[in-house]
C-alpha cells in the first residue's frame, strides 16, 4: 500500500437514472450504457498516471446500486475497490474519503465517473497540488459543481470536525462558487484546477465529440464509441 490514492467515483444504473434523458436507448437490461461506458473509461485514464499500481495507489468506488460481479477483473488488475455508503452524493463521497483515510492514505483524489474525457495533466496537476503543500484540491466543473476533489488527511480530519464538507458535490451547479469561496476562506492552502465539463446532456456529448475529433482531452474510447453511436 502505498501512501496516495486516485479513485474514480462510479455511477451504475438506478431505477431513476440521472443520464436517463440522453437517449432512449440508453438502458440495456439493468445497465446504464453511459454510465457504464464512463466508468471504464476514467478507469483507464487514472491507470496512465505516472506510477499507477506502483507508486501510486488506484481505486473505483462503486455505486450502491453497483453490480459487482463486472467489476472483479479491476480487482485482479490492481484497483482497490471501495464502496460508497449513504443517500445523498455528498454522504457518499464523504465515505469514500472516510474509509481511504482510515486505511492510512495521506492524500486521496477523487474523480467523477462524468469527467471521462478529463486531460491527463489535469490529474497530474492534482497530485502535484498535493504533494506541494496544498491541503485540497478542487477541480471546478463548467457545468455541475466539480469534476475532482483532493484532499490531504490531516485537511480532511479538521473539515470534517468543522463540519463544512456536507456541501461538497460532483453535481449541484448551483453551490459550486459559494463552496469554492468557503472552502478558500476556511483554508488558505486550497488550490484551484483549470475549469472542465462533465457530460450530463446532449449538448454536452456533442461537445465531447467535437472536441474529441481535434484531439482535446483523454479519449475516452468506450464513451466515444456510445456517443457516435447515438449522435452518428
Amino acid at each position: 500500500m502505498n501512501t496516495e490514492i486516485v479513485v474514480g467515483f462510479c455511477n451504475d444504473h438506478k431505477t431513476h437514472c440521472p443520464y436517463r434523458a440522453v437517449s432512449t436507448c440508453i438502458r440495456t437490461g439493468t445497465t446504464c450504457t453511459l454510465c457504464h461506458s464512463m466508468n471504464r473509461d476514467i478507469s483507464l485514464l487514472i491507470t496512465r498516471l505516472k506510477g499507477a499500481r506502483e507508486s501510486l495507489d488506484v481505486g473505483l468506488a462503486l455505486s450502491p446500486a453497483a453490480d459487482t460481479v463486472p467489476y472483479e477483473p479491476y480487482k485482479h488488475a490492481g484497483f482497490r475497490v471501495f464502496f460508497q455508503k449513504g443517500v445523498s452524493e455528498s454522504e457518499r463521497i464523504k465515505s469514500i474519503f472516510d474509509e481511504a483515510v482510515c486505511l492510512g492514505y495521506d492524500s486521496v483524489v477523487l474523480l467523477a465517473h462524468c469527467a471521462p474525457n478529463l486531460p491527463l495533466h489535469y490529474l497530474e496537476s492534482a497530485l502535484s497540488e498535493l504533494r506541494n503543500g496544498a491541503g485540497l484540491v478542487l477541480g471546478p466543473s463548467e457545468n455541475a459543481m466539480f469534476y475532482l476533489i483532493g484532499i490531504k488527511k490531516m485537511l480532511y480530519e479538521r473539515i470534517c470536525s468543522d463540519g463544512v464538507f456536507g456541501s461538497l458535490s460532483f453535481e449541484n451547479l448551483s453551490m459550486r462558487d459559494a463552496t469554492v469561496k468557503t472552502m478558500k476562506d476556511y483554508y488558505n492552502n486550497c488550490s484551484l484546477l483549470p475549469t472542465w465539463y462533465t457530460l450530463r446532456s446532449i449538448e454536452d456529448l456533442k461537445k465531447f465529440l467535437r472536441d474529441s475529433s481535434r484531439g482535446v482531452g483523454w479519449s475516452a474510447r468506450w464513451t466515444y464509441q456510445f456517443a457516435r453511436a447515438i449522435l452518428g
